[in-house]
């Protein structure tokens, strides 16, 4: 499987030095050159794993063009959003896309891509095994300045069993 990734999730991820566990469920992490410019404006504690991520892990591809009912889709999305989404929409096969944005991740949905978030991604990481509970990510996140919403938190510990 290729993952897709926006840039808020690789800041989050970065921000617990956990970019390397995108390895253990994708053959390939992808992200469009956008997320790419948006990823090197980075400054805070996380851009050494941000930088290693980039030389190690992730590989930057262009999305390509898109049919005229999808870049309709994708009116109104920041590009970052819009390229990573266009690269999903382009490769359909195998994919899975990363995604944070609410408005971006309604508009992929809409295109029949699997999506899921941050959380999603902890909970699959769970479920194979890779990482133990996931609430100690979470409040590690939250105490590093990674906005979570309380309900999502609730949810998150819900589906977790934790």
């Amino acid at each position: 499987m290729k993952i897709i990734c926006d840039t808020g999730p690789i800041i989050a991820l970065a921000k617990i030095d956990k970019i390397y566990l995108l390895k253990g469920i994708a053959e390939e992490v992808l992200i469009p050159p956008m997320v790419f410019k948006e990823l090197l404006g980075k400054v805070g504690d996380e851009s050494n794993q941000i930088d290693r991520a980039l030389s190690d892990i992730i590989r930057i591809k262009e999305s390509g063009a898109l049919d005229p009912a999808a870049e309709k889709a994708l009116a109104g999305l920041g590009e970052g959003e819009k390229q990573a989404i266009g690269l999903a929409f382009n490769l359909k096969k195998d994919i899975l896309l990363l995604l944070d944005d609410r408005a971006g991740r309604e508009c992929a949905e809409k295109l029949n891509i699997p999506t899921t978030g941050l959380i999603g991604l902890l909970l699959i990481l769970k479920q194979k095994g890779l990482v133990g509970d996931i609430v100690p990510f979470i409040d590690e996140l939250r105490n590093k300045g990674y906005w979570l919403s309380d309900e999502v938190i609730n949810v998150a510990r819900r589906l977790a069993g934790e």
